[in-house]
Order: C-alpha cells, then sequence, then structure tokens
C-alpha cells in the first residue's frame, strides 16, 4: 500500500489550491455544524455493531449450538460479500442523496439483526444473515468520504475525516467490550444484541436528519429567510 501510494504525491497541487482555509477555523466549523455532529455519532454506532459482530457471533454460535466453522464461514462470507457492497453503494452515492444512503444502511442493518434473532439459528440462517450484512459492511465509507469532501472541500478533508473515523474506531472498542462485559455478566447476549438494535436506530435517525449543507450556505440562507 505505501509503495502504490507514492505517485499520489504528485495530486497534491490540486488539493491544496482548493482553499487557503486553516486548520483551525476548518475544525471549529465542523464542530459547530450539526450535520457532521450527527454523522459522527453515527459512525460510533456503526463501529459499535460491526466489531461485536466480528468479536462475538462465533461464541453466540457455539452457545446456540451451531458449529464452530459456521462462525468462520460466516466471517468469511461477510468480507466477500463487502467488496460488492462497498463498490455498489459508491456507486449509488454518485447518483443519489449519500445521507439517505448512510440511513438505510444503518436501517437494515438493524433489521437484518432484528430478523436474525427472530428466526432459529442454525448454519443456512447464519451464513444468509453473514451475506446481508457483509453487503452493508463498509458500503459506509465511500459515502461518508464523500459527504466530507462535499460539504467541507478538500483542504482537510484527511483530519475531519480521520475524527469520524475515531468514532467508529471509539464505537469499535465499545462493541467489543460490551459483548464481553454482558455476557460475563449474564451468561447469555439478549442484553447485548439489544444494544445494537436500540443503537442502529439511533443511528438511523441522526444520519437521516443529518443536514448537509455547506457551512457556508447556512447563514446565507437563514439571512435570506429574514
Amino acid at each position: 500500500m505505501a509503495l502504490l501510494s507514492l505517485p499520489i504525491r504528485e495530486q497534491t497541487l490540486l488539493v491544496a489550491a482548493a482553499g487557503k482555509q486553516k486548520l483551525g477555523h476548518a475544525l471549529r466549523e465542523a464542530i459547530a455544524h450539526r450535520g457532521y455532529l450527527f454523522m459522527t455519532l453515527a459512525f460510533f454506532a456503526c463501529g459499535f455493531q460491526l466489531v461485536f459482530i466480528t468479536t462475538h457471533l462465533p461464541a453466540y454460535l457455539q452457545l446456540c449450538g451451531v458449529a464452530p466453522g459456521v462462525g468462520a464461514s460466516a466471517l468469511a462470507l461477510i468480507g466477500l460479500f463487502n467488496t460488492v457492497g462497498t463498490y455498489a453503494f459508491g456507486l449509488l452515492g454518485a447518483r443519489y442523496s449519500q445521507k439517505h444512503l448512510l440511513a438505510l444502511i444503518y436501517l437494515l442493518r438493524t433489521l437484518f439483526i432484528v430478523g436474525f434473532l427472530l428466526v432459529p439459528v442454525s448454519a443456512t440462517s447464519t451464513l444468509v444473515f453473514a451475506a446481508a450484512m457483509g453487503l452493508l459492511w463498509l458500503g459506509v465509507a465511500p459515502l461518508v468520504t464523500g459527504i466530507i469532501g462535499r460539504v467541507f472541500g478538500l483542504s482537510h478533508f484527511n483530519t475531519l475525516y480521520g475524527i469520524v473515523f475515531l468514532s467508529h474506531q471509539v464505537g469499535s472498542f465499545f462493541g467489543a467490550w460490551m459483548g464481553g462485559i454482558v455476557y460475563d455478566r449474564t451468561g447469555s447476549y439478549d442484553v447485548a444484541w439489544g444494544a445494537l438494535i436500540a443503537i442502529g436506530a439511533l443511528a438511523f435517525a441522526l444520519q437521516w436528519l443529518m443536514d448537509e449543507r455547506p457551512p457556508r450556505e447556512r447563514p446565507s440562507l437563514a439571512s435570506a429567510a429574514a
């Protein structure tokens, strides 16, 4: 990856010409932008759901009497279908509302989790669930990056996306940690699955309500309305 990234250095002049905004001002602008905060919180929920599944799904399947090999196959299917879903949502994001597509991903993930818990757990239901989750796994990445680039520009894109992704990683930690704590305390994953459903519904609501207007447009619109 490091070798492949070297030719990209020649394109930095295009980004540098985008504007002279300083990093501190860009950070203050983003933090004051309600839509950016909503998307950052929703991305926390994204990491929370996904890393709980990758960490605890095999153990949950063993509790349900499913063969251990099914857990490994499920994780492999997630990776396989992830390649398709990420590419597909990248294409869709170029044609349709990126914030609504993001919200749709969070909603569908949550509905698939509910469906998985409602049907008897078996090898077949697990593999179908894994394929469905794989299609929605990293489809968020091209949509989030697209929104940040369109709303805030590219001058400080890496920093702004890094903050959003940090939220994802913090959510990932809490998702894995929460699952272990819940199982140690209760002997089951029921409460943990309930937390995944609740946080997924919250992420859908936050993302759907996100204000995706660039910061410089919002004051002008408000003054025009006045």
